[in-house]
């Protein structure tokens, strides 16, 4: 049993539900998820404004998820290094259209010189809820359908 624990991989994502249960699957058996929650501040400046749900009760939702073996909030500054030394993943997973940071993450990678591969998860599906802006999207038009 110590031996299989000494194999057991850490996998660092971020996402939604789905993404996350594939994402923990890349990790192999036994593997361990620890998810970073973006901090509103970060949230802010990638998307122009504030998340609809606080940093510290997203954090607490993710934390819930059977699949989540732990969530953190990421840092302050988006110090990727940091989470990355922090929780020293054996693999990290980006979304389906998360080019930009898989790219930026890969930089980071390289130039620390360490050896974490970096999987990009496909979409999960023509009608999928793949983002929290579709979620909003789809809630907002069925309360709208409701009046």
């Amino acid at each position: 049993m110590r031996d299989s624990l000494a194999r057991r991989k850490t996998v660092l994502a971020t996402g939604h539900v789905r993404f996350l249960v594939e994402a923990k699957r890349r990790g192999g058996p036994g593997a361990r998820l620890v998810v970073v929650v973006a901090r509103d501040r970060t949230v802010l400046n990638r998307k122009g404004r504030r998340p609809i749900i606080p940093e510290h009760q997203r954090r607490e939702l993710v934390a819930s998820l059977r699949a989540v073996d732990s969530a953190i909030l990421g840092h302050q500054s988006f110090d990727m290094l940091g989470i990355l030394n922090e929780v020293r993943p054996d693999i990290i997973c980006v979304g389906y259209d998360q080019q930009e940071i898989k790219k930026a993450v890969r930089k980071i990678v390289k130039t620390a010189g360490l050896s974490i591969p970096v999987v990009q998860i496909p979409k999960f599906g023509q009608d999928s809820l793949n983002s929290s802006t579709k979620v909003k999207d789809r809630v907002a038009k069925e309360w709208a359908n409701d009046d």
